[in-house]
């Protein structure tokens, strides 16, 4: 059975204060509980149906659905045999094979409108309408990003220098979004000390110059 995308789930954003582990934690039944629903409906069944199917009360399948309770993997497993799809069609995506992968795509399509097309022979991954403006400002950062990257290991002159540009580079990702609303510095102890020591080295220059034109 294949289910259409519908309409774009609402998009879940942290407050700006809280942590985006906590805020998955927190919200994590919520995610499961809507896909349950969606599909729920998409196949037929009331909650009553779906209940007499795996066992349990209209109420406690509203309760999963509303994200109160957060149902474990048997029963999810049970929920996903009854509506005839694969039980990671409820669950967060896991991008750790192809097939999390695929439902991680999925996922993006209906939150952010993402597109597969064909052109010259190549597949290729699109974002969508005035709906994705956060996702493509991100997007846009990650390939300047990206671009200064290649251009670092381009101009690189020792593997230390690429060493060093692969770090800086996996530190903008390792803290994002924070590298991007604070601004943190990613420097490693070694580059500081690197930069430090030229700049060390071009102060006593010009000191040097200075006390030159003086004689």
């Amino acid at each position: 059975m294949c289910l259409s995308g519908g309409n774009r789930m609402h998009i879940q954003n942290p407050t700006a204060q809280e942590d985006l582990l906590d805020f998955y934690d927190r919200t994590a039944a919520e995610r499961v509980g809507r896909r349950i629903r969606e599909i729920r409906m998409a196949v037929g069944l009331s909650q009553t149906e779906l209940g007499e199917k795996i066992g349990l009360s209209a109420d406690r399948v509203r309760k999963y659905e509303n994200g109160a309770r957060k149902p474990k993997s048997d029963l999810i497993k049970k929920i996903a045999d009854v509506l005839g799809v694969e039980p990671i069609a409820f669950v967060d995506p896991v991008t750790v094979n192809t097939v999390g992968d695929m439902y991680a795509f999925f996922e993006m399509e209906k939150l952010f409108g993402l597109k597969v097309k064909r052109e010259g022979g190549k597949l290729s991954l699109t974002f969508g309408d005035g709906f994705t403006g956060s996702m493509n400002d991100f997007l846009d950062k990650w390939e300047k990003e990206l671009s200064t990257y290649k251009e670092e290991l381009s101009s690189a002159t020792s593997d230390e220098e690429k060493s060093q540009a692969t770090q800086r580079y996996n530190m903008w990702k390792w803290t994002f979004p924070k590298c991007i609303y604070h601004k943190i510095n990613l420097e490693s102890k070694e580059q500081k000390k690197a930069r430090l020591e030229e700049q060390i080295k071009q102060l006593s220059q010009e000191l040097s110059d200075l006390n030159n034109d003086g004689n």
